[in-house]
This record gives structure tokens, C-alpha cells and sequence, in this order.
């Protein structure tokens, strides 16, 4: 079972974009699979309760927070890595142009020499969709179009395609991407919706803090979407992510996806009063032994 860590480039000391590629040469060294990178254009100062990660239905977000795009963040690490494996966990695609992102995913691809994973979802933030100028209503509807598009023009030679949200006809989008037939595109969240949507479009799902008691039934409602859509549910990597708190708890959640067949746990190593390199040292021992 692979371990991968979850990062937060915000500008702070010691977490800048100019220190992101040596932060991910340290990660590889270190031996992890992967490293992933979180997306939101926009932050607020208050939000409805529209959040389904937590029980009073706002985000976990500090003050005035933000961070850098993680597709730049992608690119730095891209530079200073070989082997470590580098996406977007999770990348909020309707509120971005297809077009322009399957051609931005083909660069980091060729950077990376085929590194490149690009996980998306829908979000849950009306706010921050107005601020884009994009409609939050049938977000999932036009984040499936999205991914029909980008696939036609990472694949075919010529490319048209024909959606309720986007279109072209005899585009050509070139170079292709290194990874054949795409990047893999990996489908976020634990909602019925998000699983059909793994199912039907994705080469992976993965999963945001999933309490462990809920892994064995979403993965069987992964496993009866994957049966409906005629695929093998085993074609689909199976990613958990999750935030780390103490050795012991993550010794036991690894312990309970390995039994599940979970194929990746990608960790947020986020814990107040201890030093950082200290903590993902003590996620890789505990990992290094699944």
C-alpha cells in the first residue's frame, strides 16, 4: 500500500512556492509515492454551512487563509523530482476552462515525465463560485462534461466534441500528454454522485477524511456503481485521505485500508506544536511497513 503526504503552500515561512520543489525532493527522498496538492481560487471571511466534512457545516479554514495554484506548485515540484508521483487532490474543475486546464495538464505531464495525476470534484461553495463568475447549480453535470472534453483532446488527433457546456470542432491540441491514453484522472468525494462519477469517468477515486467506520460501505457503493457502469471495480485506484494525528491511530487506519483493499493513503501531516519534517519522518516509518 502506497503512502502519500498532502501539503498546503501558503506563503508562510518555510511554505512558499520558491521552497516547494525542495520540499518534494525531501518527500521523495524520504521515500514516499506520492504528493498532493489542495485547490481553492477563493477564500471568504463567512461562508453558509454548506461543507460536508464537518458537523456544523463550515469550513476548517484559519483567518484569512489562502494559498498558492496548485498547478504551480505541480510545476516546481515537477522540476526537482523523478520518481514521486504529483497531483491535484483535489482540483475544483467547473470552475475552470477545460480547454485551457487539458493543456495546462499536458505540460506538467511532460515536466514531470508522466508523473502527473489530476484528481477533481465539484467543491461546495456557492461563494466561491459567484466570485468566478461560474453557475454552482449542475456543477457535477458540467464537471462530466469537462472530463468527456479534456480526454477528447488528450487523445484524439483531432479533436471535436460536442457538450452541453463546452464544444469545439477539428481542435488540435498539441503535444499530447506522456501518460497514454491520459494523465489518470482521479474523482473526489464520498457522495453517491461522486461515486457514480468514479465509476462512469474516473481511473480513480479519492476519498476526503472518510471516517474509517465509513470505508467497508462506500467502498461496496463504489463496487455496485463500477458493477452498473460494466466496469471491474479493480480497474479503479482507491485512494484515503486523511489527517494525521498520532502514531497510533494511523497505525490502525492503515491497518483497516490494507484489509479493505485501499490502494494509496495520501496523509495531511498537519499537527499543531510539533515539528513538521519530525512528523512525516514518523508517518514514513509507520507507513514503510504496509
Amino acid at each position: 500500500m502506497d503512502i502519500g503526504i498532502g501539503l498546503l503552500f501558503d506563503g508562510s515561512p518555510g511554505n512558499s512556492l520558491t521552497e516547494a520543489g525542495g520540499y518534494a525532493k525531501a518527500l521523495e527522498d524520504m521515500g514516499f509515492s506520492s504528493l498532493w496538492l489542495p485547490d481553492h481560487v477563493v477564500v471568504f471571511e463567512q461562508y453558509a454551512p454548506n461543507y460536508t466534512y464537518s458537523e456544523n457545516g463550515l469550513p476548517p479554514f484559519a483567518p484569512r487563509q489562502g494559498w498558492f495554484d496548485p498547478l504551480f506548485g505541480l510545476a516546481a515540484m515537477a522540476a526537482t523530482t523523478s520518481r514521486i508521483r504529483l497531483g491535484t487532490n483535489i482540483l475544483i474543475l467547473p470552475q475552470r476552462n477545460p480547454v485551457i486546464l487539458a493543456k495546462e495538464i499536458v505540460a506538467l505531464d511532460h515536466l514531470s515525465g508522466g508523473r502527473i495525476d489530476v484528481g477533481v470534484g465539484i467543491g461546495w461553495s456557492p461563494e466561491e463560485y459567484a466570485a468566478l463568475g461560474v453557475p454552482f447549480e449542475r456543477r457535477g453535470a458540467r464537471a462530466d462534461d469537462y472530463i468527456k472534453a479534456m480526454t477528447c483532446l488528450w487523445t484524439d488527433e483531432v479533436s471535436t466534441y460536442d457538450g452541453e457546456f463546452v464544444s469545439f470542432t477539428d481542435a488540435v491540441a498539441l503535444p499530447k500528454p506522456v501518460q497514454s491514453p491520459r494523465p489518470p484522472v482521479l474523482i473526489g468525494g464520498q457522495t453517491p454522485a461522486a461515486l457514480r462519477r468514479a465509476a462512469r469517468l474516473g481511473d480513480g477515486w479519492t476519498s476526503w477524511n472518510l471516517p474509517p467506520e465509513q470505508i467497508p460501505a462506500t467502498l461496496d457503493r463504489l463496487t455496485a456503481e463500477c458493477e452498473a457502469a460494466g466496469r471491474d471495480p479493480a480497474e479503479l485506484r482507491k485512494i484515503q485521505t486523511i489527517f494525521y494525528t498520532t502514531a497510533s491511530d494511523f497505525e490502525g487506519f492503515l491497518e483497516l485500508c490494507q484489509k479493505h483493499g485501499i490502494d494509496e493513503v495520501a496523509v495531511v501531516p498537519w499537527v499543531p506544536d510539533r515539528d513538521p519534517f519530525e512528523v512525516l519522518a514518523e508517518i514514513a516509518k509507520i507507513g514503510g511497513q504496509f
